[in-house]
């Protein structure tokens, strides 16, 4: 497929995308690339090392346990306690609009990477400063200055974020990508297991060696260790120039294209569907553990078990849906996880038919087998739908492609906001029952889409 300028139309792209189309419909069969690109493995342990270190540094201040403990402590409210995902997951996909015009054009896209290293360093180093000197400053200040900084952390992160995954889709080959994020995802979830979570249970707990701040600071600061580290690794990778890179377009006009490619690309409107659907379907998650505390009456002293087998389950889960991914390919896998993430809302509604007859202890374990599927579908979900839009995407707009599709999903990170708001009209039960039909529609969807794998390489 030719590369096309960012001043092309939307007739320009409506032929493109038909050609495209066609050459699809008339191959039938895996038609195997003459020279598959090769792979780097000197790239390849350099970003499992970075997956692993970011892991590790994002278990040791999780935002649904250490950073909300943190701000609440801090006096935070419970809108800023709501703040924090959002600000997390939409921090790394908003600013990917905006960016697409600046990357389009480079041949080499680390240098933006490296830019925006340094400034995330930074923050967080500022983060961590704030937080040991919360004693000493107000309250509203020392919010201020912490949501300040956890903002310029994630945002520039989401502006480097296209860098990152256009070196990755340069560096690794499409059949290796899956083993890829599979031993980031095991070997960090491994050390988030063993080594993350006995940490900030030290720390954290009541009888704890530190008073707070200094807990939260230490946790912080251990954090910015390995954030570091994994930046430094990533920035290491050789990364090869791509030849006839498009020229570049503001945001306006890039969003602009939006609708073309949503017209004439089934592929990528299916892809997109699929990943909104998914998102809208996650409107209940915060709330699985409320309405096991408050509508089952399960111990809280669960939680952590809880914690521990999402945590163990999502690392182990990569052992095989890395395989899967690289094997029988990214469709194959987001069928799959699309169909464990299905059943667990309605895993949650089945939960009162067992406390009729179940004791408090049974049910607590039982509620459980939430968590361990939550688990195996989150990782070779978020594997499988990066690595499936990296394949289907045209080699010469993949930042187009990315970016555009990550600042839709980036819209939806706001879902469990409505999700509260739904809470008191129609109950918990009404939110889980939502979130089912919504996750059913997401797994039919999958199944409607291409495997990029059977058809003309481009």
């Amino acid at each position: 497929m030719q590369a096309y300028p960012e001043a092309v139309g939307p007739c320009r792209i409506a032929v493109c995308y038909r050609s495209r189309m066609e050459q699809d419909k008339a191959t039938k069969i895996a038609v195997p690339a003459p020279n598959r690109p090769p792979l780097d493995r000197r790239a390849f342990r350099l970003g499992v090392a970075n997956g692993i270190l970011f892991t590790l540094a994002d278990s040791l201040v999780d935002v649904s346990l250490v950073l909300t403990l943190l701000v609440r402590n801090l006096g935070g409210s419970s809108i800023m306690i709501g703040l924090l995902p959002a600000l997390k997951n939409g921090g790394w996909l908003l600013p990917q609009l905006l960016v697409v015009g600046r990357i389009q054009p480079l041949a080499r896209k680390m240098g933006m990477y490296r830019r925006a290293a340094v400034v995330r360093v930074i923050a967080w180093a500022v983060l961590v400063g704030v937080v040991f000197g919360a004693a000493q400053l107000p309250s509203p200040w020392a919010l201020i200055a912490f949501f300040a900084a956890f903002s310029v952390f994630t945002l520039s992160g989401g502006s480097s974020s296209l860098a990152f995954q256009e070196i990755i889709a340069k560096v690794i080959p499409p059949r290796r990508r899956g083993a890829f994020f599979s031993y980031r995802l095991l070997f960090g979830g491994l050390l988030g297991f063993f080594v993350a979570a006995p940490t900030v249970r030290w720390l954290l707990a009541a009888d704890g060696p530190l008073p707070f701040p200094l807990n939260y600071g230490v946790l912080c600061a251990l954090s910015w260790v390995f954030v570091t580290l994994a930046m430094w690794s990533f920035a290491l990778i050789d990364e090869p120039p791509l030849p006839g890179v498009a020229t570049g377009a503001s945001p306006l006009a890039t969003l602009r294209r939006l609708p073309a490619l949503l017209r004439h690309d089934l592929d990528f409107r299916r892809f997109v569907g699929n990943r909104l659907l998914s998102r809208f379907a996650a409107i209940a998650e915060p709330f699985y553990v409320v309405y096991a505390l408050d509508s089952l009456r399960i111990s809280p002293r669960f939680v952590g078990i809880y914690l521990a087998a999402r945590i163990l389950s999502a690392a182990l889960s990569n052992l095989w849906w890395g395989r899967v991914g690289d094997v029988s390919g990214n469709r194959r896998l987001l069928i799959l996880t699309n169909a464990l993430g299905a059943l667990v809302p309605w895993a949650v509604l089945g939960m009162p038919l067992l406390a009729r007859g179940a004791s408090a202890d049974v049910l607590g374990y039982a509620f459980g087998v939430v968590f361990v599927l939550m688990g195996f579908s989150m990782d070779g979900s978020a594997t499988a739908s990066m690595n499936y839009l990296m394949e289907i995407a045209p080699a010469d707009q993949r930042p187009l492609y990315l970016g555009l599709a990550n600042t839709l999903l980036g819209l939806a990170t706001f879902v469990p906001v409505l999700g509260g708001a739904l809470v008191p009209l129609i109950g918990y039960e009404g939110l889980l029952l939502v979130a089912g039909v919504l996750a059913a529609a997401t797994w039919l969807i999958s199944l409607r889409l291409r495997e990029p794998r059977t058809a003309t390489t481009v």
